[in-house]
């Protein structure tokens, strides 16, 4: 006996079969009832979940943005900027009720940049260093039995100055540093927690005159700490350089100088000098 598949498929799918109207309510409750029992969740839950989850990374970004401001704004910031006219400036001090007790004009006719601080009043302990290299003996200066000291010069003959190694506070609001001649910078740099920066100046045009011709300056400034390390002097700057890489700087535990509590605004050189 033969059938054929065709008359086969008409009886199991027949083509007079109405499918009726259309009900969407009908298969929204069946979709739920099933979806229900096998413990699937619904489309429009994932959706929520995924909303919920970007929400929260994005609020986690906020969070991190918003506490890298805030580390910054409690940090310190160092300002070079050049001169480009005499400076002026005054040294104020005040007594123990506040009242102006000191207050002088200083005037730097040679100054080629100046150097500007902003950060929280309250200052950490003062910085010290031990050098690790020296390109000749330290004679002026003070260090302790294991080699720490907070400044360190060798105070050369005649117009040689060959290197000043100092580690200080800085002081926030209206307290300027001045380098004179004409200063160019040589290199910016990054090391570890310290900001460098390579400076050299030219003094012989300058309308003061001065034991040397030129002298040459490493800064190293902590923004976390507010500390400025500074090696320099008539040396050349690969010498300075080598100097300022091998110094290893700490907090020495003492409170930085308490007798500058006084004075509201200042103005100073940091060429370098005899002690």
């Amino acid at each position: 006996m033969q059938i054929r598949i065709s008359e086969l498929m008409d009886e199991s799918c027949p083509t007079d079969v109405s499918l009726g109207a259309e009900d969407r309510d009908m298969a929204r409750r069946v979709n739920a009832s099933v979806m229900a029992k096998i413990g699937a969740e619904q489309p429009k839950m994932r959706r929520k979940a995924k909303r919920t989850l970007r929400t929260l990374l994005l609020v986690a970004v906020i969070a991190a943005l918003m506490g890298t401001v805030a580390y910054a704004a409690s940090g310190w910031f160092m300002g070079l900027k050049k001169a480009e006219e005499p400076v002026t400036g005054h040294y104020r001090a005040v007594d123990k009720d506040g009242k102006l007790k000191t207050d002088y004009k200083l005037s730097f006719p040679d100054a080629g940049m100046v150097l500007t601080f902003e950060g929280p009043a309250e200052r950490t302990n003062q910085p010290e260093f031990r050098c690790f290299y020296l390109p000749s003996e330290a004679d002026f200066g003070f260090t302790d039995p294991e080699g720490w000291a907070i400044y360190l010069s060798d105070q050369g003959e005649g117009s040689s100055i060959p290197y000043i190694v100092g580690a200080s506070n800085v002081r926030a609001g209206n307290h300027r540093r001045i380098i004179n001649g004409e200063v160019t910078t040589v290199k910016e740099e990054v090391w570890g927690d310290w900001q460098v920066t390579m400076l050299s100046s030219d003094y012989t045009h300058c309308t003061q005159r001065w034991n040397y011709e030129r002298a040459n300056y490493v800064l190293l400034f902590n923004s976390e700490k507010g500390w400025l390390v500074m090696v320099s002097g008539t040396d050349d700057l690969d010498t300075l350089e080598h100097i300022a890489r091998e110094l290893e700087i700490r907090d020495s535990g003492e409170p930085a100088f308490s007798g500058e509590d006084s004075t509201i605004e200042s103005i100073g050189i940091l060429d370098p000098g005899r002690g």
